[in-house]
């Protein structure tokens, strides 16, 4: 049956992450976010100066966790300008769980939990790789307002260098 459903994915498209042109901004651009260190309210579409990372992920996914180490170091390198938003998709997550989490770890970034509409947007978009936090997913936003997600698995500082001063993908 899980094979019929995966099956099902695959043939109408929606395991394959896509880019976008700018022009219309799906809701998951658009969503407002509140950060859980700052309570600063904000959205992706208003990040528009700087190349900027989007990390759905869960708080107890430990690929998650190397993920955001890798995304710290770069930040820390000096090496790239850029932002990063950390949001967690866990359902059942909260944003007390997510305040104790990023206490905990102190990584780069705004972190902000999902809404169920903002991830159905995510899903809708990039295909049900957003909801597996263990392939690493890593959306990046270009400056023009393009985005796309990219392969699965966790990127090193290096590697995610590379993506971000290259630019969105054609």
């Amino acid at each position: 049956c899980v094979f019929l459903i995966l099956l099902f994915l695959s043939v109408s498209g929606c395991t394959t992450g896509e880019t976008t042109q700018s022009g219309k901004d799906p809701i998951w651009q658009t969503t407002p976010l509140t950060d859980v260190r700052t309570g600063a309210p904000f959205s992706i579409a208003e990040i528009n100066d700087l190349p900027l990372l989007i990390q759905p992920f869960t708080i107890t996914c430990p690929i998650c966790i190397q993920q955001q180490a890798e995304i710290s170091d770069l930040y820390a390198s000096g090496k790239l300008q850029f932002v990063m938003i950390g949001l967690d998709i866990d359902p059942n997550g909260n944003e007390n769980s997510l305040r104790d989490y990023t206490r905990n770890h102190d990584y780069y970034g705004f972190y902000a939990h999902s809404p169920p509409e903002m991830t159905r947007s995510l899903v809708d978009q990039f295909g049900m790789r957003v909801l597996s936090p263990a392939q690493a997913p890593l959306i990046i936003v270009c400056t023009e307002g393009k985005a796309t997600i990219l392969d699965p698995g966790v990127k090193s500082s290096e590697d995610l260098l590379k993506v971000l001063t290259a630019g969105c993908p054609e």
